[in-house]
């Protein structure tokens, strides 16, 4: 009985990670329209000097708060299913979780805000050049090998798991389609050029689709949790 009511909790929070992690989307495309980035990494140092938030902001902060949000919905997912999860289910889970610590450790946007603040105290030209090297380096790390990696991870991962959903009755065709064709468009990751640019924002409206069909899937759940208890 107990558990039953937990796991209709558990649905109620999926629920409105969902709907956060949906409504973060169009914030993010917004954010990236009005504040393109800078071209040189004297121009980042300048913008987080001037404007902080812009600066965090530029550097996918609000990315960062999405793939937060992904760790709570796999996590409650996990809870909500744990019962009926079987050996793809748990090798998803586990590749997307690795994917996620991936990317934190490629996005150094408190990092870069430290060294702006320390070019800007510079004394001399030394300095400066040591601190532009590693503004450098930062924005290497920030859109190199790490976040290639976890951007293709997840996509896998998300084949994987909405695969695995096929195999668990809570789960609708179209929701389990709609993920598999998410992940897939995230097999390239976005900054392969005009192709990775492309197929990342093609890789919105199925994912959009899905965390619809999720919710519906999840309110099932919900019903046959409360009719349990």
């Amino acid at each position: 009985m107990k558990n039953h009511s937990n796991i209709a909790s558990y649905c109620n929070f999926s629920t409105i990670i969902i709907y956060s992690i949906v409504a973060l989307i169009p914030i993010q495309m917004v954010l990236f329209i009005m504040f393109p980035h800078p071209n040189t990494i004297i121009e980042w140092f300048s913008l987080y000097k001037d404007t902080p938030i812009i600066g965090f902001i530029g550097f996918d902060i609000v990315y960062v708060f999405s793939n937060i949000l992904m760790i709570f919905l796999y996590l409650s997912l996990l809870i909500i299913i744990k019962k009926n999860m079987n050996n793809l289910t748990i090798f998803a889970f586990i590749l997307a979780f690795i994917s996620l610590t991936i990317y934190f450790s490629s996005n150094r946007f408190i990092e870069m805000y430290t060294i702006s603040n320390k070019y800007f105290e510079a004394i001399n030209e030394i300095q400066k050049y040591s601190l532009i090297a590693a503004g450098e380096l930062l924005l290497s790390v920030y859109k190199g090998s790490s976040y290639f990696i976890y951007y293709i991870l997840s996509g896998l991962s998300l084949i994987l798991l909405f695969k695995s959903f096929s195999k668990i009755e809570y789960f609708s065709k179209r929701t389990v389609k709609m993920g598999i064709i998410s992940g897939f468009f995230m097999l390239i990751p976005a900054t392969m050029g005009i192709i990775g640019m492309v197929f990342s924002l093609l890789s919105l409206i199925p994912w959009i689709i899905t965390c619809v069909f999720l919710v519906g899937d999840i309110k099932k759940i919900k019903s046959l949790a409360i009719a349990a208890t």
